[in-house]
């Protein structure tokens, strides 16, 4: 055993430009950081950043809860799984905030790895062959009609794959993919309505959006509008839904789930990931890995967590206005548009000379 002694900052600031979707109209980024140190001087960090009117918890209540880790050490059997050390960190150290929960199970995979010499993703999930994963871009733009130009502009610059936030106006987003998919047949498009569509209006543009032949729709309409959603032939994806565990099994037994989003920092930290992307498979539906704008360390986490589930489908881990207001960092995982394994120890993040993250 051993202990680990708990240090709590936190980052906050103007984001230089807006986000998208759910987020387009905050201004300001919080971010807590938790530093797990040994007396040896080996540490582990980890990130809570629940994002505002998205999130189940506050930035307040999180660092109000990883606050309390500073009153007493956490103790860690250094040779335990990681299930274990979770089981008897959370038994000392109870927490109700999926932020909270997801910030310390980073710290300790991070102080493993580091103490280990190996990959996060190789202690969460062991050595096997990994494929690198691409990462799609979200196109910030809230205009359709400059969807296209924007469009060619990410694939000139090397995108692979693209993610769009609909629902404004759907019928004008629906002119603008068209015009995309004209221009470029293969590219894969994914799109997310943050259950704002109404479901009569999904129905009217439903053939339409049939023929683009989309990756996925992620969240159109909202709870109530399942069941008239789910007889469009369309290929659908859980996210906001997955917090109500009543409503997104019976989706997912449906089988007409394509797949589901899995956000660590809503979700609560990688085991509960693991259980989402479990009960996922079980009914046929896939799984990807995604963000809520966070910062580095739960994207470079997050990252590492898809490795260790091998996923397929593309990551939603682009880049974003909220990581300018970090120092300039590295993430081994993170190479462009590719998450590949790496052999760096923990996270494989590295901060510029003088950061205080």
């Amino acid at each position: 055993m051993t202990d680990l002694h708990a240090k709590i900052d936190l980052l906050e600031g103007e984001l230089p430009s807006a986000l998208a979707g759910a987020a387009s109209g905050l201004a300001q980024r919080a971010f807590s950081v938790l530093t797990l140190t040994r007396r040896d001087g080996t540490a582990g960090v980890g990130e809570a950043s629940p994002l505002p009117d998205y999130s189940p918890d506050s930035i307040d209540e999180a660092v109000e809860e990883l606050h309390r880790l500073a009153d007493r050490p956490l103790h860690v059997d250094t040779l335990g799984s990681p299930i274990e050390v979770f089981d008897a960190v959370f038994s000392d150290h109870p927490v109700r905030c999926p932020s909270s929960r997801f910030a310390i199970e980073c710290a300790l995979l991070d102080w493993l790895g580091h103490a280990r010499g190996e990959p996060l993703h190789r202690i969460l999930a062991g050595d096997a062959n990994r494929r690198p994963i691409p990462v799609a871009d979200l196109l910030f733009a809230h205009d359709a009609s400059e969807w296209p130009r924007r469009i060619d502009l990410l694939v000139d610059d090397g995108a692979t794959h693209v993610k769009l936030k609909i629902g404004v106006d759907l019928e004008r987003e629906v002119a603008a993919l068209g015009e995309i998919r004209r221009a470029h047949p293969d590219l894969p498009l994914r799109l997310d309505g943050n259950q704002c569509v109404p479901a009569h209006t999904l129905r009217r543009h439903a053939a339409a959006l049939e023929e683009l032949d989309l990756e996925l729709i992620e969240e159109p309409v909202g709870p109530d509008d399942w069941a008239e959603t789910l007889t469009l032939p369309l290929p659908f994806a859980l996210d906001e839904t997955l917090r109500d565990e009543e409503l997104s099994t019976r989706l997912l037994g449906s089988g007409k789930i394509r797949a589901v989003v899995l956000k660590p920092m809503v979700l609560g930290g990688f085991r509960a990931s693991f259980d989402v992307a479990e009960r996922a498979a079980e009914c046929g539906a896939d799984y990807l890995v995604s963000h809520t704008f966070d910062g580095p360390i739960a994207r470079a986490a997050t990252a590492e967590l898809g490795l260790a589930l091998e996923t397929r489908l593309a990551a939603g881990l682009g880049w974003h206005p909220g990581l300018e207001l970090w120092t300039t960092h590295e993430t081994a995982a993170i190479r462009g548009r590719t998450i590949s394994p790496h052999d760096q120890p923990g996270l494989g993040l590295q901060f510029e000379e003088g950061s205080d993250a």
